[in-house]
């Protein structure tokens, strides 16, 4: 607990500029935007956030995205990183740590392809600091020292002591005091350079605390007047009360007879955290006057301040502050005798007790996930960086290529030249030379024109791979949109779109690369008629040839995935139109089969050839039978490796259709909750899927049930109405 608390303190130490001075500057820079030019507009929307950052966080939030979809499209912009790490700033002041660790790896992400290293290092902070919250100190010191090497690769003192702030306050709580006060000592250092009075006394303060944990009172009060004495020559209001505080915790840790002086200083510092209403800091001075007046046996004094702490614990609500009040009553009223009020307060203290490790249980489940997805942002990165040098070492080998014909054209020159001198019995031959020669420089004006048609080509290429990534920005945008509205028919919507987009460019690859193959077939031609030509250039292009061959097939394979996308959403989720049963299922069938193609899960088809079509949305029905047939593919992959099988049947019955979907899986336990929202029987599912099936059958007017097998597995049975009745829909 006393990490955490300590965790807490430390966030509390981030709300470092006076509101007052926040709040004079924030209006000066609305009054200016009117009348500034884009370029400086843009530049004081990014001084509006970090000056709301603290204060009013949603309103950094705001601004970032306003700032985002202004210049999504101004390649000139370049502190796109920046905007992401002041969002994930104000989402961290908001306490939504997630959301916060997803602009942060955003920001890491944006500052390598903007080439922006100091953005690069304050996210590696700023990430550092999240896991430190969190109480990952692993994960917080490995980010910080990357942070670090940044720092001074730039030699950026800014940057530097922060960095050093950081290590020394993660080394602090880790007990490493002497390794804290050395970093501190270098954070110092570093906002000397740059002449940060402000730095310099939050250093000095931070000196004073780690003095304190490692068990000098007198070193650390020292530190912490020096550091008061900074502050007030700078009018930093918040860091003096937080002097206050530590000058009557150095009070506390003496002797009983300077506890009055504690008591002193603590008013001191409480006075200013009522005066900027920061009610977590006023918790945790009452923690502190509580604890002195119970070792100065003033218990009722004792009891004031913590029942008064505790009313602000809860309306916060602060549950660490909360157990620590909870324990100072239930002590002082055990010294006062007063029975009843203890064992209330004793049951105030258990339920803290018991929401504080509900509290830890989720911080610590949270920093698991946080620590995951960074793992997968770093992969993602380290594929860019792999990407970017497979391209820089495409253009170095042109380059070379390039080098090696001039060299060719140079000797071939030398020779036609040597050949004149030597005899004129080879002026045949060296006729026969210049002419090769003309047509060698005919063929490098050929060679340029169609490596400027290839440029041209790549630039399109460029502009096609530009306008597919606004198309997956629109499909993002359309499952916000999903999730707002009607999450089914949007997402049939979507998938549409990105085949629809997905066509554009790969049918742009598919029908430039046959001619590039009958360029570099001429290019064959050329240099097998040539004598004295390289073989392993030959062998080269050769397989460039091959490589052509591989890109085609792809492009392919990405067409055929597409159009059976297209399939699967062809039908109208909005408005009943006719579906083909059994044509569907195939689709769905050929789906899944690449998902589960080496599993070796036998399928069978039952249709009853009675069976044609029948109306429905279309959309929505497909969506049925791809979450059960997927559902049984999964149960038997889990439950039975060999001898796995998924039969499909079809009837006709009066005036319904009837589908079934059967396993031999491992069966269904708890059928009696199968269909009931967030029940379900997957490691990392939802419990979202069969509750959407049902409510998607019952839209139809059907039936949907489900049964285990005697022989083993489970059958989905589905019943649709051959005509569709909109009627209470």
């Amino acid at each position: 607990m006393k990490n955490f608390l300590g965790i807490l303190f430390i966030f509390s130490l981030f709300q470092l500029p006076t509101i007052d001075a926040q709040n004079k500057k924030i209006e000066q820079l609305k009054s200016e935007l009117p009348n500034l030019s884009k370029g400086q507009k843009w530049d004081t929307m990014i001084d509006l956030m970090w000056e709301y950052r603290d204060i009013e966080p949603e309103k950094t939030i705001t601004l970032g995205n306003e700032l985002l979809q202004a210049t999504k499209s101004d390649v000139k912009f370049k502190n796109t990183a920046k905007v992401l790490n002041l969002m994930g700033v104000a989402q961290r002041n908001l306490g939504n740590y997630t959301e916060s660790l997803d602009y942060y790896k955003q920001a890491l992400l944006q500052s390598d392809i903007l080439n922006d290293t100091p953005q690069k290092g304050y996210a590696y902070i700023n990430i550092g600091n999240l896991f430190y919250f969190q109480g990952n100190q692993y994960e917080a010191l490995k980010n910080m020292k990357e942070a670090l090497i940044i720092s001074t690769k730039e030699e950026n003192n800014h940057m530097m002591g922060y960095c050093y702030m950081n290590l020394g306050d993660i080394q602090l709580s880790s007990g490493k005091y002497d390794i804290a006060l050395d970093n501190y000592k270098k954070a110092r250092e570093a906002r000397v350079a740059i002449n940060d009075a402000e730095g310099i006394a939050v250093a000095d303060y931070s000196i004073g605390k780690a003095f304190l944990e490692g068990g000098s009172p007198h070193l650390a009060r020292s530190m912490f007047n020096k550091a008061l004495e900074e502050a007030q020559k700078t009018e930093y209001e918040s860091l003096q009360y937080k002097c206050f505080e530590y000058l009557g915790l150095t009070y506390t840790y003496s002797s009983n007879d300077s506890l009055s002086w504690a008591l002193k200083y603590y008013d001191q510092a409480y006075e200013g955290f009522l005066q900027h209403q920061q009610p977590l800091g006023q918790a945790r001075i009452l923690i502190k006057k509580a604890e002195v007046e119970y070792r100065l046996k003033h218990y009722d004094e004792c009891i004031s301040y913590a029942t008064k702490g505790l009313e602000i614990a809860e309306n916060l609500p602060a549950i660490a502050e909360a157990l620590q009040f909870s324990e100072i009553l239930v002590k002082a009223y055990k010294k006062k005798g007063k029975v009843r009020k203890e064992n209330k307060a004793l049951r105030n203290n258990i339920k803290y007790l018991k929401l504080f490790n509900d509290s830890e249980k989720l911080r610590r489940a949270q920093m698991l996930d946080n620590s995951i997805q960074l793992s997968n942002k770093e992969k993602e990165i380290d594929k860019l960086y792999f990407e970017k040098k497979i391209s820089n070492d495409q253009i170095q080998n042109q380059q070379y290529f390039i080098t090696a014909l001039i060299i060719v054209f140079v000797l071939l020159a030398v020779i036609v030249y040597l050949l004149n001198l030597r005899s004129k019995r080879f002026k045949q031959f060296s006729i026969l030379i210049k002419e090769k020669a003309k047509e060698i420089q005919k063929q490098k004006v050929i060679i340029d024109q169609k490596a400027l048609e290839e440029h041209e080509l790549n630039e399109r290429l460029l502009e096609k791979n530009i306008e597919l990534m606004e198309a997956l920005e629109q499909s993002k945008k359309m499952f916000e949109q999903l999730e707002k509205n009607d999450k089914l028919a949007l997402l049939g919507q979507m998938m549409a779109v990105v085949a629809h987009e997905i066509n554009n460019p790969t049918n742009f690859i598919y029908n430039n690369v046959v001619p590039i193959q009958e360029t570099l077939a001429e290019f064959l031609t050329f240099f097998n008629e040539m004598d004295n030509v390289d073989e392993e250039k030959i062998e080269d292009l050769e397989e460039c040839g091959l490589l052509l061959d591989g890109i085609q097939d792809g492009v392919k394979r990405i067409m055929d995935i597409s159009a059976e996308l297209k399939n699967v959403v062809k039908s109208n989720h909005g408005l009943p139109k006719p579906y083909m049963v059994h044509e569907n299922l195939d689709t769905t069938l050929n789906l899944l089969h690449k998902k589960y193609k080496y599993d070796e899960i036998e399928v069978v088809k039952e249709y009853d050839h009675k069976v044609e079509e029948i109306i429905c949305l279309g959309g929505k029905v497909s969506q049925v039978f791809i979450n059960l047939i997927d559902n049984a593919f999964q149960a038997i992959k889990e439950h039975t490796p060999e001898g796995g099988r998924i039969i499909i049947r079809t009837t006709l019955l009066k005036d319904k259709v009837g589908v079934s979907i059967i396993d031999n899986g491992g069966g269904i336990k708890d059928l009696d909750h199968l269909f009931e929202t967030f029940f379900t029987t997957k490691k990392d599912g939802l419990g979202l899927g069969l509750m959407i099936c049902k409510d998607i059958i019952k839209q139809h007017k059907g039936e949907i049930n489900a049964f285990n097998n005697k022989e083993g597995g489970a059958t989905f049975s589905i019943q649709l109405p051959l005509e569709f009745d909109d009627s209470g829909v």
